[in-house]
This record gives structure tokens, C-alpha cells and sequence, in this order.
């Protein structure tokens, strides 16, 4: 066998890849310090599987790959390959052709092929052992090696010696035989230490184990009963089901058809109200025609009696008229009578007048006899004097006319005045009284309008109430059913809980006994709160362990596992708050994950807790990392060497060591209960503000109902307000028209006297001053007549002389003239009177003419009066009539309206009480419902029990029931198998198994001790045979070489002599090789005490003598002649080609002698800096290549 060739890549200055093939014989292999071509020494013993990063001179083992240099770029990958010719299978291999791989990449990863083949670094040693070759075998030997011979202890010299006789294996063999004899004798120790207690043990074991029979048969009879009686329960609670879920569908059915009646009762209350509404707008309508009517009766009413009044006024004018006319007939009567007696007394004065007339003319002719000029003179005053008589007459008749006339006026105008001021008191009461009643009416009726405006924006605001009413009705069922269903899933979810449904058998038994164990602090789900974000994480990150039970000491949990096995309830994991610690990521791990892509955190920092169990939640997730996917969880893990687990928030987990778990699972009733709980708050939250709307729309619809009906009330008031309002409204308006007739009549009456007395007026306005200038007519004419008297007494002094006779003539004369002049006067005043008594009289024909005149027409009046008042009577009649047929309309409408009412509240009323079945039904609904709710949950809890007790399923726990036809019985002797059990009193089911397990384990450990005891003898033998073989082959190669290099020796040192001699001849298994060498011209003694060169020659002398003793392959020489002299570098090439027909020898050097002995040289340079590169060298540039290398 030989080494073919050498391939390289990326291994140290090898950058690229190098082939480098090698014939048998010699070859050797040049270049300058620095080229690299140790590395080939160094690439060899790597590939055959040198461990220390050290010898390969470097710092850690990625050090050996190509590392970079000015002009090229780091490598990440190193590999070597040696090829080996195996025609004579010097390797025990099947192959003609060995080739043997070892690949390095940066990040650390290493991998050994044998031709081609993955293979162990055992199995590459193992292929190589006690053949010659290895990495520390005499195979490879470098200027170290060669100082290391002879450095080392003769102890350590041994190995050498071992390695070529061959017993390396046998060594290997001892070690391990060595070790598995000190195995098998604690083993040993062990065993019998274990079957020692394991014989302490059978005895109890026995009365257990019969025991556990015992409560096994009992058992088995009260799981065939138990499983029965599950079944049976489940059956019955399936029944209940169907029988609820039947009920359900009937609840449901009748809540529908419930529904659809109050929707048909509410469209039928719709209609109802509609035709209410119609029916209010027809009475409406008929008020109005009844206000038309009314309206209408009253004003024929008011103008019937206005007719009467009329009638009356024409009556009392016709009487006044009357009166009149037989006063002014009286009158008329009187004046005839009157200017009868003028016309006697005018005619007798007439007479009396002739007759003065005469006297005058015969006294004038007797007082012609006596004085012509006093004649004239008296004449002339005498008919002065008779003139003013007259004029003073006139003037005293015509006031006293005045006086008479004006006495008169006064007496009349005291009357009118009397009549025209009760005339004024009545209009000014009657004025006030329609003032009064005006405004009065007015209000009225302004309250009429308010009352239908009230009405109308009432009756609008009742239909918009009704609606919105109805409205919330809708809106409150609703919330009504959202509330039940709320209640039903909170009281679901809430039993679930307190049944810790879900939770393994031993920590539900423990939770639902907490009053007994005040210690017990609570489930490890129940003590933490996760965001819905990070649950699926979480949950993951937990696993089992949200079943852990956390207590406040460790004596609470061993109270609670106490209990549990005396109560054979199961097993529970307990974490005591005293002896469970926190533990925490690394800083700097920490430090390094918390700004790479993808990280969430922490899992214990990501969860709500109670600072009390901080130490509970920190151990089970203060070394979970958290991460956003798994892509970035398992960059995550890579980067921190897979230290920590690494959870995604999908729930895939990156486990420490590097494996992996996700995918899709179905998780079991406790991993929801994180769920459960979020959904139980949110259940909880939405039950409070249900509730709270609930209340609300209650609170709203009864208080819409309270105004609807307060609405109805005041509709109801407004309504006969409103008809109050309007016959107020209407007797107002007759009195209102009867008193503005009455104002109006009284206001013509006070204009007829207004005008009388401005006449009056005017006549005493005239009187005073007629009466003045007639008084001071008066005056005036009584001075002229004083004056005219003593005029006329001078004259008649003056006519003293006259005679008597003409005295008393004068006198008669004066005196008959002056009764002349007051007939004349008189007959005047008689003229006069007569003409005022002549006119009287026409103007009181003509006022009587009038007077007939306004009679017959205030007959024709009252004619028409009457024919009027028939004619209204008629239309009253009328009015009357559609009145009461209005009223009567009225009557019927009301009583509809009454009865649309009592219809409406009846409805109202049924709609309620359809609300009330249905909110009952619901609420039966939601019983129901709870009721199926309590059977799934116990349907579950008992699904659960034999899953958990039995690991059964219903189906397959059916198929091993029996029919129970009396629960009772069988309920009995459940009690009494739990009874006869309980009185086994503690029960190791284990006892059982463990008996047997002991008593097979025991029979075993008999066996074994036995094995063990022939075994140690059989190894104690074989290490014996293999000591004596040791013994034999490194005695007899030992010798071998002795003899070898007793020959070598003086060859290579051209004389001399040298020996080796075992320290201990009588320990051949420890005893070490001192070497003793004697060259030429010294005396023998110790190698240590030899010359540098003498002692690397002497150390290569050895090194021939052992492969002349003990042939091998090929051998690896690295400038172990570098200490040589050229002399002895001539001996070392001439043995070098002496043995090079046996050894394949690679010698890597820089010496001409050893160059000009082999047969192939290669070289190697460093073209480009860093870089190593082979190239083949001629023989005629070898001088060439000296030159260089001096």
C-alpha cells in the first residue's frame, strides 16, 4: 500500500485547489521558509484526524481555512483528501482504492468521509490503528517528533515501540476491558446492594401486591358498575337533551308563533289606532259641524231675539207713539179750543176797538176846539207815547211768551236730560258689559284655537310616542334576548369553571377542596392573565403546566398529596411559592436578541400576574423568547446556539438543542381555559352593559308608556275644554251680538236726544239774549215813556189855561188811545198766538201724519217682524234639528270612540301581556337552554370521567355496559364496592407491578450478579492473555529493532555503537527504553547527554531501525534533518533510497543531500502573496533551486 496523491483546498495557504500525486520510493517535496509547504504535513495529519488546533499551529480549528490575503477573499471551507493505494489491503477495507475526506466550515461544522461515505472520526482511527499510520503515529515524523525521542521520559518512549510492535489495539482492548471490569465491579456493587434491598422490600411488597389484587378485582367490578352507571347517566342526560333541545324547538316554535300573533295584535292595534285617529278627525268634524250648528242656532237665536226686541222697542214705540198722538191730539184739541178763544177774544176786540175808534175821533174833533199847536205838540207825543205803549207792550207780551216758552223748554229739558243721562248710564254698562264680554270672547276663543293646536300637536306627538313605544318594545325584547343568552352563556362558562372542567382528575379534586387547603393559592391558568394577542403563544409556551397548582409552601403541597392518595383522586403537579425560583435569560443572550427582526419579548413579561407568584411565572416562562413568526423564531434560536426555546405567536416552538414542534393540534379542554376566562370577562362586561341597557329601555318604555297616557289624559281634557270652550265661545258671540244691537239701538235714541238738546241749546242760547234785548227794550222804552209823560206834563202846565174840559178830553183821548193801543196790541199778540197756536196745530198734525207714518210702518214692520221671527223660528227649528242629529252623530262617535278606546286599551293590554308570554317564554327559553347547557357540561364531565378514569369512549364504554334497569341497585353497589375498597384502607396499585417488577428485577439482578461475577472472571482472563500477548509482540519487536539499531547506529555515524535497554526488564507491560549511543571517538552514555546533532542523528537512526524492524506504507519526514551536518545529511539520503524499495518516503526539506536522493521532487512557491502554489522541479534547475534556497 501506498499514498497515491494529496488533494487540497482552502486548507491554510492552499487557497486553491492542489493535486499532488506521489509514486512509491522517494519523494521530496522544496520551497523557501514561509511557502507553506508544512502545511501539507499539517493537511495530512488533519485529514487523519489530529483534534488539537494547537499542533496545527493555530488558535481554534476554523483557523486552518484559507483566511484571506491582500488580493483574494476568506474561504469558507476547508477539505482534504489523502488517496490511498490498497491493492495488497494493508487497511482492512474491501477497496483496491482508499480515499479518506475531511471537510471544515467557518461556522465550526466538521465532516469525515471514507471513499465518499459520511463516516465517524472513530471510524477513520479505527481504519488506521496498528497499521503505522495516524496522526501521532511514527508515520508522520517532523523536527519535533524527532526532539520529542529524545526528550521524552523512557516511559514515554514506549509508545513508539508499542505503536510498531502493534499492541496499540491490544491496549485500547485492556483500557476498555479494564474499564468494563471496574463497570462490573460497581455493577456488581450495586446489584448486590440492590438485591439486598430488594429482598427488604419483597416481603411488604407481597402483602401489597396481594392487597392491590384485592382492590384490583373490587376495582374492576366498580369500573364495570361505574362505566355502566356513566353510561347509563349519559343516556339519561342525552334523553334530557333531546328532551330539552325538543322542548327548545317547541319554546321556539311557540315564541315564533307568540311573535307572529303580537306582530298580527299589533298591526290589528295599528289599524285600530288609525281608525281612531280617523274617527277622532270625523268627530273632529262632527264638533265642528255642531260648533257650525250651534253657531248658526245661536245667531238665529240672537237675531230671533234681536226680532223680539225689535218687536218689543216697536211695541213700546207704537205705545210711546200713541201716547204721543193722544198728547198731541189732546194738545191739537187744546189748541183749537185755544184759537177759538183767540178768535172770540180777537173778534171782541175787534168790537172794542171800533168802538174806541170811534170815542178817539169824537174826543179828537172836541180837543180840535181847543188848541191847534198844543194839538199838534200833544199829537205828536201821543202818538209817541201810544207807539211806546205799544212797543212796551209788544215787548212784555213777547217775554212772557218768552218766559212761558222757555219754562216750558226747561221743564222738557229736564226730562230728556233725566232720560239722556240713563240713556248715556245704560249705553256706558252696556259698552262696558261687550267690552267685557269682547275680550271675554276673545279669549274664549283663542283658547279654542290653543285647545286644537294643543290637540293636534298632542294627538301628533301620542302617534310619535306610540311609535317609538312600539319601537322600544322591539329594541327591549331584543335586549331582553341578547341578556338571556348572555346569562345562559355567563352561568355556563361560570359552572365550567367552577367545575374546573378540563383540568386533570388530581387538580380538579384539589381546586374544588381549596377550604381544606388554605394553602393552595390557586391554578397556574387561574393566576395569570394573557393578552389575546400572545395566547396561542403562551398557551404553547405552558403546555401542561396551566394545570400546575400553586401553593404557599411546600408543606401545603404535601398536605394536598396526601390527600389525593388517600383519596385515590389522581395526580397533580404543586408549585410551592418557598422553594420554586425565578429563572432568567442571560443578559447578554438578552442583550443580544432584543433588537434583532421579529423579536416580542419575554414570555414572563408579556402576562398579567400578582406580584406574589412573580417567582412562579418567571420559572415557567422567564426562559421562553417569544417571537413574531417562525422564520424569525428560528433566527432567533440559530443566533443564541439554540440555549433557550423560542416560541412564534402561531404556537411553533424552537426547542433548546434544536428541535422543532408546530403545526395544527387540537388542544384539550384546559388550554382553553385562557379563552374561557377572556370570553367570560367579555360575557361579563356585555352582561353589565345589557343589564344596564335593559334597565334602561325598561326605565324609557315606562316612562313612555306613563306620558302616552298622560298624553291620553290631557287629549281627553282638551277635548272637553275644548267643547266647553267652544259653547262659552258661542253663547259669548250671542251676547256679543245682542248687546252691540242693544249699544247700537241705545246709541240712535242718544243721538235723537243729543239733538233735542242741541236744539234746546240753541233756544235758551237765543232765549238769553231775546230775553236781554226785550229787557232792555223794556227799559229803554219805560225811560221814553217817562220821559214822553214829562214832555206831555209841560205841555199840559203849559196849557194851564186850557180848559179842564179839554184836560179831561185830552186825558179821555190819551187814555182810550192807549186802550186802543193795548187792543191793537192784544189783537197783535192774538194774531201772533193764534199764528204760533195755527202752527202748533199743523206741526202736531204733521207730527201725528208722522207719527201715523211711523206706526204703520212699525206695523209693516211688525208685520215683517213676525214674518222674520217665523222664518228664523223655522231655520232654529232647522239648526235644532241638525243639531241634535249632529249630537246625535257626536253620541254615536263618542260611543265608538269609548269603544275604540276600551278596544285599543283591551289590545294594549293583550299586546302586553303578549310581551309578558313571550318575556316568559324566553325566559323558559333561557331555563331550557341553561338546562341543555348543564347537561352538555355534564355530558362533557362525564365524556371526561371515562375518558380520564377509564380511557374510554362513550361508544366504546357502551359496548362493556350492562342494561340497568335500577339505578338505585346499581348505585348501591357502587357504594358498597367504594365501601370494601375504602376498608383496603391505602392501596399501592403500583405494589402489583412493582412486586412482580422486583420479584423478575430481583430474579434478574440473581442472574446478572452470577453474569457479572463469570463476566469479571472472563475479563480478568482476557486482560491476562492480552498482557502476555502485549508482552510477547513488544518483547519481540522491541528486540527486533534493538538489533536493528544496534546496525543502523554505526552506519549512519560511520562507526561507534548504541543500544537500547529497557528500564524495568521484569515489568514488560511499564517498563520504559532508556537509549545509550556511543559514537565514534566518545564514550557511551545517555542520549540527553549527546550534541544536538548527535541526538537527532541517533533519534533518525532509530526512527530506520524501527521501519526496517516493522515495515510501513509510506512515511512522512519534515525537515527532520534540518540538525544534520552535510555529512550526515549524506548518510540520511543514502538510508532514505536503501529503504525506499520498502517505505514510500515524502520528505519535505531544504537540504541538497536529501534532494539529490529522491526520485520525484515537488516545489513549493508563493507566486502571489499568501498563496501557496506546487510546481514541478527538473533535475538540472535543482541547482538552481540550492542557489535560491541558500
Amino acid at each position: 500500500m501506498y499514498l497515491k496523491r494529496i488533494e487540497i483546498a482552502g486548507f491554510k495557504s492552499f487557497a486553491d485547489r492542489t493535486v499532488i500525486e506521489f509514486n512509491e520510493g522517494l519523494t521530496a517535496i522544496v520551497g523557501p521558509n514561509g511557502s507553506g509547504k508544512s502545511n501539507i504535513t499539517e493537511a495530512i495529519r488533519w485529514v487523519l484526524g489530529e483534534q488539537s488546533a494547537k499542533s496545527l499551529r493555530g488558535g481554534k480549528m476554523p483557523d486552518v481555512i484559507f483566511a484571506g490575503s491582500s488580493s483574494r477573499s476568506p474561504l469558507n471551507i476547508a477539505e482534504v483528501t489523502l488517496v490511498l493505494d490498497n491493492e495488497d489491503h494493508f487497511l482492512p477495507i474491501e477497496y483496491t482504492e482508499v480515499s479518506v475526506t475531511r471537510r471544515l466550515t467557518r461556522d465550526g461544522e466538521s465532516d469525515f468521509f471514507i471513499n465518499k461515505q459520511r463516516c465517524r472520526l472513530k471510524d477513520v482511527i479505527s481504519l488506521f490503528m496498528d497499521s503505522g499510520l495516524g496522526r501521532d503515529s511514527f508515520s508522520i515524523i517532523s523536527q519535533g517528533k524527532v526532539e520529542e525521542i529524545f526528550n521524552s521520559k523512557p516511559e514515554e518512549r514506549r509508545a513508539i515501540f508499542e505503536e510498531a510492535a502493534g499492541v496499540l489495539k491490544y491496549k485500547n482492548r485492556k483500557k476498555q476491558a479494564e474499564k468494563h471490569l471496574g463497570e462490573t465491579d460497581d455493577n456488581l456493587s450495586r446489584v448486590q446492594d440492590i438485591i439486598y434491598e430488594l429482598e427488604i422490600q419483597l416481603a411488604p411488597l407481597k402483602q401489597q401486591s396481594d392487597n392491590a389484587k384485592t382492590y384490583l378485582t373490587l376495582k374492576e367490578q366498580l369500573s364495570e358498575q361505574d362505566v355502566s352507571m356513566t353510561t347509563h347517566l349519559i343516556e339519561e342526560t342525552k334523553n334530557k337533551w333531546n328532551d330539552n333541545k325538543k322542548q327548545l324547538e317547541e319554546k321556539n316554535q311557540l315564541i315564533n308563533q307568540k311573535e307572529t300573533e303580537k306582530n298580527e295584535l299589533e298591526e290589528k292595534l295599528e289599524q285600530l289606532k288609525s281608525e281612531q285617529a280617523t274617527l277622532e278627525q270625523m268627530l273632529d268634524s262632527h264638533q265642528q259641524r255642531l260648533l257650525d250648528c250651534s253657531t248658526q242656532y245661536e245667531q238665529l237665536e240672537t237675531q230671533k231675539r234681536v226680532l223680539e226686541e225689535k218687536q218689543k222697542f216697536s211695541v213700546q214705540t207704537k205705545e210711546v207713539q200713541q201716547k204721543t198722538l193722544r198728547n198731541l191730539d189732546t194738545e191739537k184739541e187744546a189748541l183749537k179750543k185755544e184759537i177759538h178763544f183767540l178768535e172770540e177774544e180777537e173778534n171782541s176786540l175787534i168790537e172794542e176797538k171800533k168802538s174806541l175808534t170811534k170815542l178817539i175821533s169824537r174826543i179828537r174833533e172836541e180837543l180840535v176846539q181847543y188848541s191847534k199847536s198844543a194839538k199838534e205838540q200833544l199829537d205828536d207825543m201821543r202818538s209817541d207815547y201810544l207807539e211806546y205803549m205799544q212797543q212796551q207792550s209788544h215787548v212784555n207780551n213777547e217775554l212772557k211768551h218768552l218766559e212761558k216758552q222757555y219754562s216750558q223748554e226747561t221743564n222738557k229739558n229736564s226730562r230728556e236730560m233725566n232720560q239722556y243721562e240713563e240713556l248715556v248710564a245704560m249705553i256706558t254698562e252696556k259698552q262696558k258689559e261687550l267690552v267685557e264680554l269682547t275680550k271675554e270672547y276673545d279669549v274664549k276663543k283663542e283658547n279654542v284655537v290653543t285647545y286644537l293646536e294643543d290637540y293636534q300637536q298632542k294627538r301628533q306627538l301620542k302617534e310619535q310616542l306610540s311609535q317609538q313605544l312600539q319601537k322600544l318594545n322591539t329594541q327591549l325584547m331584543d335586549a331582553l334576548r341578547i341578556l338571556q343568552q348572555a346569562q345562559a352563556k355567563q352561568k355556563s362558562l361560570k359552572e365550567l369553571q367552577d367545575n374546573y372542567s378540563g383540568f386533570y382528575q388530581g387538580v380538579r379534586a384539589v381546586l374544588k377542596e381549596k377550604q381544606q387547603f388554605p394553602g393552595i393559592v390557586g391554578a397556574v391558568a387561574e393566576l395569570i392573565d394573557i393578552p389575546s394577542s400572545y395566547q396561542q403563544a403562551l398557551e404553547t409556551a405552558l403546555g401542561a403546566s396551566v394545570q400546575h397548582v400553586v401553593t404557599k409552601d411546600d408543606q401545603s403541597a404535601r398536605d394536598a398529596i396526601s390527600y389525593l392518595k388517600k383519596q385515590r383522586l389522581g395526580r397533580a403537579t404543586f408549585l410551592p411559592l418557598t422553594t420554586v425560583k425565578a429563572r432568567y435569560i442571560r443578559q447578554d443572550v438578552l442583550d443580544k436578541v432584543q433588537n434583532m427582526s421579529g423579536f416580542v419579548g419575554v414570555a414572563s413579561e408579556l402576562v398579567r400576574y400578582d406580584e406574589e407568584v412573580s417567582a412562579i411565572v418567571r420559572n415557567l416562562l422567564g426562559l421562553t423568547i417569544v417571537a413574531d413568526s417562525l422564520d424569525a423564531a428560528t433566527h432567533i434560536a440559530k443566533q443564541i446556539n439554540f440555549q433557550y426555546r423560542v416560541v412564534s405567536l402561531d404556537g411553533d416552538v424552537m426547542n433548546p438543542g434544536g428541535s422543532m414542534t408546530g403545526g395544527m393540534s387540537k388542544k384539550g379542554q384546559s388550554m382553553h381555559w385562557f379563552s374561557q376566562s377572556k370570553e367570560l370577562q367579555d360575557i361579563e362586561k356585555q352582561l353589565s352593559q345589557m343589564t344596564t341597557l335593559y334597565k334602561q329601555k325598561e326605565i324609557e318604555v315606562t316612562e313612555l308608556q306613563k306620558e302616552v297616557s298622560l298624553i291620553d289624559e290631557s287629549l281627553e281634557n282638551l277635548r272637553k275644554l275644548g267643547e266647553e270652550a267652544r259653547l262659552t265661545e258661542q253663547k259669548l258671540q250671542s251676547q256679543v251680538s245682542l248687546l252691540t244691537q242693544d249699544v247700537t239701538q241705545l246709541e240712535k235714541e242718544k243721538k235723537i236726544l243729543e239733538y233735542e238738546q242741541s236744539e234746546l241749546n240753541q233756544f235758551l242760547t237765543e232765549y238769553q239774549q231775546e230775553k236781554e234785548n226785550y229787557e232792555a227794550q223794556q227799559k229803554e222804552l219805560a225811560q221814553k215813556i217817562a220821559e214822553l209823560d214829562k214832555r206831555m206834563a209841560d205841555v199840559d202846565q203849559l196849557e194851564a189855561t186850557n180848559s179842564e174840559k179839554k184836560e179831561t178830553l185830552t186825558k179821555e183821548l190819551a187814555q182810550k188811545e192807549a186802550d186802543l193801543a193795548v187792543i191793537k196790541e192784544k189783537l197783535n199778540q192774538l194774531a201772533e198766538k193764534q199764528l204760533e197756536r195755527n202752527t202748533r196745530l199743523q206741526e202736531a198734525d204733521q207730527k201725528m201724519s208722522e207719527l201715523l207714518q211711523e206706526s204703520q210702518s212699525h206695523e209693516e214692520d211688525s208685520s215683517h217682524y213676525k214674518e222674520d221671527e217665523e222664518n228664523i223660528t223655522k231655520q232654529m227649528s232647522e239648526a235644532s234639528r241638525k243639531r241634535e242629529e249632529v249630537l246625535t252623530q257626536i253620541s254615536k262617535a263618542k260611543t265608538q270612540r269609548e269603544h275604540y278606546a276600551k278596544t285599543i286599551k283591551e289590545h294594549d293590554i293583550i299586546v302586553d301581556k303578549s310581551y309578558a308570554v313571550i318575556r316568559e317564554l324566553m325566559n323558559q327559553k333561557t331555563e331550557i337552554e341553561i338546562m341543555q347547557g348543564t347537561c352538555d357540561n355534564q355530558l362533557d364531565s362525564l365524556l371526561t370521567y371515562l375518558q380520564e378514569e377509564y380511557s374510554l369512549t362513550f361508544e366504546a364504554a357502551k359496548e362493556k355496559s350492562f342494561d340497568i334497569h335500577d339505578a338505585s341497585q346499581v348505585s348501591e353497589v357502587i357504594r358498597d364496592l367504594k365501601v370494601k375498597i375504602s376498608e383496603l384502607g391505602p392501596v399501592n396499585i403500583s405494589a402489583i407491578a412493582q412486586h412482580d417488577e422486583i420479584l423478575e428485577r430481583y430474579d434478574f439482578l440473581t442472574s446478572q450478579r452470577d453474569d457479572l461475577n463469570q463476566a469479571k472472571d472472563e475479563l480478568q482472563e482476557t486482560m491476562d492473555e492480552m498482557d502476555m500477548l502485549v508482552m510477547k509482540q513488544f518483547h519481540e519487536v522491541f528486540c527486533d529493532i534493538r538489533e536493528e539499531f544496534r546496525e543502523v547506529f554505526p552506519k549512519m555515524f560511520g562507526g561507534g555503537h548504541a543500544d537500547l535497554i529497557l528500564s524495568d526488564e521484569t515489568d514488560l507491560l511499564h517498563t520504559g527504553i532508556d537509549i545509550v549511543a556511543q559514537p565514534p571517538g566518545k564514550k557511551l552514555q545517555q542520549l540527553s547527554l549527546l550534541s544536538g546533532g548527535e541526538r537527532a542523528l541517533t533519534a533518525i537512526a532509530l526512527l530506520f531501525s524501527i521501519i526496517q524492524a516493522r515495515p510501513i506504507p509510506f512515511c512522512i519526514l519534515d525537515e527532520v534533518e534540518a540538525a544534520l551536518d552535510e555529512a550526515n545529511v549524506a548518510r540520511f539520503g543514502n538510508y532514505l533510497r536503501h529503504f525506499g524499495d520498502a517505505t514510500q518516503f515524502i520528505v519535505i526539506t531544504h537540504r541538497k543531500g536529501t534532494m539529490e536522493s529522491a526520485k520525484v521532487l515537488y516545489g513549493v512557491t508563493m507566486q502571489e502573496s499568501g498563496i501557496s502554489k506546487i510546481v514541478s522541479v527538473h533535475l538540472e534547475e535543482m541547482e538552481k533551486l540550492e542557489e535560491t534556497l541558500k
